[in-house]
């Protein structure tokens, strides 16, 4: 099927398109790969098949160890779009590779559990913390330590938030600041109480974007606008009810419904770009520059494409 500029015309102006115009404007043998994480915040993209299907697309959904691992495969193109920390796509992009954000995905999902002896941020003097390096946590402790002054008084101890749990059951650390659901986890089986949410920076609860190569969003515009509308399609899902995140992240990470509820609610799905939402996303840059955990910024014309998001 020929991909014709009126085809894209239609589908822009339609927005929230129903099925049948995007099956119209894709073409039949149209497929993607599309990344993700396992953890509470990527659980849109186990709903994709769903709704891409029914406009015949065909989607691999990728699953890597980390986001950052995400973020390197969509810009070297062995993906073509997926969820990831926005974090990582700006130091990504910064050095010169084409990413681009083209949607919000899921705000928060994350706090700070400790000793309870430590009654609050200054409590950590002197203490161990693990976090995982270079991720939005590490961004936020960073920028939230240095504030208060004790940035040289707190021992980071890197980790993969998976891995967080058992060093704090052993004593290894004091404290955890982790993704959800396992700093959740910590709390429920009494390791730990919670110590800060994490959300008092300039960033606020930004922290997961839908991105895409730039080079294949140029190029397949109608099959990158369909993707987008499929991640819309099943973030409103997700926002609405999310017993879908909860069973399949219960099931795969062999860890209690009750728990996996309890982190559910510390997790905002959203795909909203509207508001301070881009303003956050610049500032984030700047703490990012500012803290060495990236050395340029990008091109925010070209980084930022929010163009294929629905206007309603």
């Amino acid at each position: 099927m020929n991909i014709t500029r009126r085809n894209l015309m239609m589908v822009a102006a339609a927005g929230m398109a129903a099925p049948y115009v995007l099956r119209s404007a894709v073409a039949q043998d149209a497929a993607v790969k599309v990344g993700t994480v396992l953890a509470g915040t990527t659980m849109a993209a186990q709903l994709l098949p769903k709704y891409l299907g029914q406009v015949g697309i065909k989607v691999e959904v990728v699953a890597f160890t980390n986001l950052t691992q995400l973020m390197q495969a969509i810009a070297s193109d062995n993906i073509q779009m997926g969820y990831g920390g926005i974090n990582a796509a700006i130091a990504i992009a910064g050095r010169g590779m084409p990413i681009s954000l083209l949607a919000n995905a899921c705000e928060g999902g994350w706090r700070l559990v400790g000793k309870t002896d430590i009654k609050d941020l200054a409590g950590l003097k002197g203490k161990k913390v693990a976090v995982q390096a270079g991720n939005m946590c590490h961004v936020a402790l960073g920028w939230k330590l240095n504030e208060l002054g004790i940035s040289k008084d707190v021992e980071l101890v890197f980790m993969s938030n998976n891995d967080m749990p058992t060093p704090m059951q052993q004593g290894q650390v004091d404290a955890i600041f982790g993704i959800e659901p396992y700093p959740s986890f910590t709390v429920a089986n009494g390791w730990a109480h919670e110590i800060w949410p994490g959300y008092d920076t300039p960033v606020g609860k930004v922290n997961l974007g839908f991105v895409g190569s730039s080079t294949f969003v140029e190029k397949n515009k109608m099959l990158a606008q369909a993707v987008v509308r499929a991640h819309e399609q099943a973030t409103a899902e997700l926002k609405a009810d999310k017993t879908v995140a909860i069973d399949f992240t219960a099931k795969f990470l062999n860890m209690k419904r009750e728990i996996v509820a309890t982190a559910m609610e510390n997790m905002f799905f959203t795909t909203d770009v509207a508001g301070d939402f881009v303003s956050k996303v610049k500032i984030l840059g700047d703490m990012m520059i500012s803290a060495k955990f990236a050395q340029k910024l990008p091109d925010w014309n070209t980084f930022i494409d929010t163009s294929l998001v629905s206007r309603t």
